[in-house]
């Protein structure tokens, strides 16, 4: 679903990412030689019970062949289960849409929020252009739904209640089974579904002309129902850009003063790409800015705001950590991967690039005793703190966005005393997480599409843990309230200013 279109890129390779940026992110197609392309098939297309059981032997081929961290949160135990359990359900010819709903659920027991499962890319373009859909951009709040538009048949912020006479929570129910994330949190699968509802509804329980809508309009306790007519994907496209939520086109990095002795740094992505001109721009704006909070003598406080921050290119996140780091560190703990080979390539996509990354790998890594390979030691680069690191109070404000990269970022300044997390729990693990270079599998009948990471990393963090599954966990929990929603009022922000200013002015 929303997949690939916003990929959270992670620890990638940085000779890899040189070489063939298309690899990186996601688009990457096909093994040796070209292949001829199968027709893509309908969602009511049905295929064979033998047809539908290779497709799922070679979707376990590449996750147990491949994925280094395939039994990190479910046991192979449960996996065999579960493998058992599915090859039990395909007794009888079903459609690819059956399919789908019946391995989306599987592959997320993998919880990783780099692994992707997604229908046929030309079939799911053609999905969110045309096909009838749910008509209400929604925002999940405290796992709720609301309405984010203001200017449609509902008022703003109502929240909706039930779909078609079935309450949201059971709505819920069926559709977070087919969302990513990393680890056992649900943070960043609520801000995913914010993103592709209406698809996963039409998946799930079918395409409708009309939509019963229960909703509670804020300040009411009388719920109300309305029948709302189904638009199109390419309408409903233009009604997610016009979000009440959404602020516009956000500049990937921007540091600038808020008041007088405190400074907000939003540090959107770190996909600004590995090209000379990209990486010297970004050196120049961290130096320079943090030149000018040097002489700042006023300032006493950085807003560090990593609520948008899915990843990017490795050594973007750490290079900003040297401005505030407080003694050296690494890239990372430890990466290792589970082979040197790619595995079942014949069933790779198009225009992939199987050698090279074998190439890359027996560079870079190791043989261990465990049968596993560790990336070695010169690979894993050390950093030291810039003379100029700041030292003061910052406020880093974290989201189920928060993910790859971002939460790398947020791991580092675990390390760091003068830190204070603000939010909600981050999307990316805080402690392991798979991601680096990535291999995208055609399955060959249905030709649904599984994305396999291939690099397992340990985090550099600090001493501080959470339970096993969890992302960073705020030290304030602070979500946005239904009222300030309706305001347009940022309540994380709000917060934060308000310990920032007790900081600022002691």
């Amino acid at each position: 679903m929303e997949g690939r279109k916003k990929l959270a890129l992670g620890r990638l390779t940085a000779w890899l990412c040189l070489a063939v940026s298309c690899f990186a992110t996601g688009y990457s197609h096909g093994a040796k030689g070209k292949k001829k392309s199968l027709p893509v098939p309908s969602l009511q297309q049905t295929f064979a019970p033998g047809k539908l059981k290779e497709d799922v032997k070679v979707l376990r081929q590449a996750l147990e062949g491949g994925h280094p961290g395939l039994y990190l949160y479910t046991t192979k135990k449960e996996f065999d289960r579960r493998f058992e359990e599915i090859e039990e359900t395909f007794d009888r010819p079903m459609s690819l849409r059956e399919f789908y709903l019946e391995v989306a659920p599987l592959v997320e027991k993998v919880y990783c929020g780099h692994t992707y499962f997604d229908l046929p890319q030309k079939l799911l373009d053609s999905l969110l252009k045309g096909a009838l859909r749910f008509p209400l951009p929604l925002i999940f709040l405290e796992k709720k739904a609301y309405l984010d538009h203001d200017g449609l048949e509902l008022p703003l912020g109502s929240e909706i209640t039930a779909i078609n006479g079935v309450p949201m929570k059971e709505v819920l129910a069926k559709l977070l089974p087919q969302v990513r994330s990393d680890g056992y949190n649900a943070t960043m699968k609520y801000h995913i579904l914010a993103g592709d509802f209406a698809l996963r509804h039409f998946l799930s329980f079918g395409q409708n002309e009309t939509f019963r809508v229960d909703y509670l309009p804020f300040g009411s306790e009388k719920i109300i129902q309305k029948q709302i007519p189904a638009i199109s994907g390419k309408k409903l496209e233009a009604r997610m850009i016009e979000r009440h939520s959404e602020t516009g086109k956000r500049k990937k990095y921007k540091l600038g003063s808020l008041e007088k002795g405190i400074s907000l740094f939003s540090m959107n992505t770190f996909d600004f790409g590995l090209n000379k001109k990209g990486r010297q721009k970004y050196k120049d704006f961290l130096r320079n800015n943090f030149k000018e909070i040097e002489e700042d003598d006023d300032l006493r406080c950085i807003i560090l705001d990593l609520r948008q921050n899915d990843g990017g290119y490795v050594g973007n996140d750490a290079r900003l950590f040297t401005y505030f780091a407080q003694t050296p560190f690494r890239d990372f703990r430890s990466a290792e991967t589970m082979t040197m080979k790619i595995p079942i390539k014949e069933h790779l996509a198009r225009d992939q690039f199987p050698k090279m990354l074998e190439k890359i790998f027996a560079k870079e890594f190791k043989a261990e005793e465990s049968g596993r390979f560790t990336m070695i030691d010169e690979k894993n680069r050390r950093w030291n703190p810039r003379k100029n690191a700041f030292d003061g109070q910052v406020y880093v404000l974290i989201s189920g966005w928060t993910h790859s990269g971002g939460t790398v970022m947020g791991s580092y300044l675990l390390n760091n005393d003068n830190v204070t997390f603000i939010g909600e729990e981050t999307g990316g693990g805080y402690a392991t997480f798979t991601a680096g270079n990535m291999v995208l599998y055609n399955l060959p009948n249905t030709r649904c599409q599984l994305e396999v990471p291939l690099i397992q990393y340990e985090n550099y963090r600090g001493a501080k843990t959470f339970p096993k599954g969890s992302g960073i966990r705020p030290d304030h929990k602070v979500i946005q309230t239904q009222a300030d929603l309706i305001a347009n009022v940022d309540t994380v922000m709000k917060f934060a200013m308000q310990l920032a200013r007790k900081a600022a002015n002691p």
